[in-house]
């Protein structure tokens, strides 16, 4: 029962960060032109850029999670490839807020009259976040009932 619980937390984890190749991180109106923020950077608007490269390491991350799913038979391996998605995950956001917050700053600085709308890849990259919390918690509950078991032999 739980070996199916961390997988689904797991799946819906590679999910979520698959899904921001359809959706915006955010989208920024300066003037009249409508200029977007997603897995593929940004467009260079008054010298406002973005370097890292999310195309890369999102999908790296999202296929992590689904490498993890199938390794149910090694926990610990498990535990680890969770710990390290949560540093991808934290990587990832870290550069996500600070290259959305960036733009801003230098959009604004031009002088034009800029508004900033967040969008659903945002959310979908912080909603990753606590499914990989989830499995992990999951997996680290199916240790201590195999562990227990193996006690009673």
């Amino acid at each position: 029962m739980i070996q199916r619980i961390q997988t689904i937390y797991l799946f819906l984890s590679s999910i979520c960060l698959w899904l921001t190749f359809f959706f915006d991180f955010s989208i920024y109106k300066v003037g009249e032109q409508t200029v977007p923020f997603n897995l593929l950077g940004f467009e260079n608007v008054q010298g406002a850029m973005s370097w890292f490269p999310y195309n890369i390491v999102i999908p790296v991350v999202a296929s992590i999670s689904l490498i993890s799913i199938f390794q149910f038979k090694k926990r610990t391996n498990q535990l680890f490839i969770g710990k390290v998605m949560y540093l991808f995950l934290l990587l990832i956001l870290g550069f996500v807020f600070y290259d959305t917050f960036n733009i801003f700053a230098v959009l604004t600085a031009s002088g034009q009259s800029v508004t900033i709308g967040y969008g659903a890849g945002l959310f979908l990259t912080v909603a990753s976040f606590p499914f990989v919390f989830l499995a992990n918690r999951a997996i680290k509950k199916d240790e201590k009932l195999v562990r227990e078991s193996d006690r009673l032999r």
